[in-house]
């Protein structure tokens, strides 16, 4: 009787397969209790499963499929600093958190004033930190993802980072999101680059979670996931007959303490610069 399976579960970023514009695929063993289990139980294994924090890297990777999934070359990667006179006192995140909240208040305000549609967004606040032994490291700042809503411009965004007097709290820089083969992996890692400041990460509402659609455990078993995250590793041609219409990021595969093995592998879609794909017609992107 068969007692281990072979799964692969995968991470739609956009509306469906065919038009996604990145994906990620987990490979992995299964008990036969773990393949029998409801659709619902196998649904929250697969969105645990990129969120779980085994390592640094991986705890990121739900953050990588939620703006993959929700925003493109179109939209805005914005700073906002402190200036000296603004700088909240090291362990004051109530005000830092709050001067945030202000700033996107004033932009659905800019926003709704001149009929322009409210933008989604993330972002991560990245505090001052004071350490054990009295010191502190980092200056409160805020990364942000927001979307580009006709008529709201980086000007509107960087000028609307002020204080409840008119006066700028300090530098915000606007400028368009940058995608490294179909992902803004590189941006999410920037913003998470300072791994001894505390941080802490919001979003808008209405964001489009990614799509985990069911597993599938029986297209792979253990000597294929081995041979593919072995010698195939690299094989593009291998990974593009695999998922047609993707070609590969990258593979990266673990072999835990007990010898189980844990492949993921990182597609995007080759022909669309655009990781959220909804579809372009002359040039526009259709959400």
């Amino acid at each position: 009787m068969k007692t281990t399976y072979y799964r692969e579960q995968r991470h739609i970023c956009g509306k469906d397969y065919d038009s996604a514009g990145y994906m990620e695929v987990d490979l992995y063993s299964v008990t036969k209790r773990q393949h029998q289990a409801s659709r619902r139980a196998k649904r929250k294994e697969a969105t645990s499963l990129a969120m779980q924090e085994y390592n640094d890297r991986r705890a990121k990777r739900y953050c990588v499929q939620l703006v993959n999934t929700n925003f493109t070359q179109n939209d805005y990667a914005w700073t906002g600093t402190y200036d000296d006179d603004h700088l909240p006192a090291p362990g004051d995140e109530k005000t830092v958190d709050r001067d945030w909240s202000n700033f996107i208040k004033r932009v659905y305000r800019w926003c709704d004033k001149h009929d322009v549609r409210r933008p989604l967004w993330m972002m991560v606040t990245e505090y001052t930190t004071k350490l054990e032994d009295g010191t502190t490291v980092g200056r409160h700042h805020h990364h942000a993802i927001i979307q580009h809503t006709d008529g709201l411009t980086r000007d509107v965004l960087e000028d609307l980072w002020r204080d409840s007097s008119g006066a700028p709290l300090g530098m915000a820089r606007c400028e368009r999101l940058h995608f490294e083969h179909g992902s803004v992996e590189s941006l999410v890692l920037y913003m998470n680059k300072n791994k001894r400041c505390a941080r802490h990460w919001r979003q808008s509402r209405g964001l489009e979670k990614p799509k985990t659609p069911r597993p599938n455990d029986s297209r792979w078993s253990r000597k294929a996931i081995e041979e593919a995250s072995t010698l195939y590793i690299d094989d593009r041609a291998y990974w593009e007959k695999k998922y047609p219409g993707f070609t590969l990021g990258r593979v990266e595969t673990r072999v835990s303490n007990s010898g189980q093995r844990h492949t993921l592998v990182i597609l995007y879609r080759a022909d669309f610069r655009t990781a959220a794909y909804r579809g372009q017609k002359n040039g526009r992107i259709n959400r």
